[in-house]
């Protein structure tokens, strides 16, 4: 099977992929919360599943973050080389 059939495997099945990774991040939270504690160095070590929750929202906020900028910086009108 080459990488071709496996995207092509992926678009089709978008729900079931989005699903499974949905399914990935709640596991992360889910093991981060039964992690055991030793000292707690920072405030978000005290609070179980803070850093799995922390690290998606900083990702997705980075993601809008560097679409907008990227949009607003890199994008030119249609007629700018001409």
């Amino acid at each position: 099977m080459n990488w071709v059939n496996i995207i092509d495997y992926l678009r089709n099945n978008i729900k079931t992929l989005k699903q499974v990774l949905y399914l990935l991040m709640a596991a992360t939270v889910i093991f981060d919360v039964f992690m055991p504690r030793h000292e707690a160095h920072f405030f978000g070590d005290k609070i179980p599943g803070f850093w799995s929750l922390f690290g998606l929202i900083c990702c997705i906020l980075l993601i809008r973050l560097m679409k907008g900028l990227s949009h607003t910086v890199l994008m030119k009108k249609e007629d700018y080389y001409e």
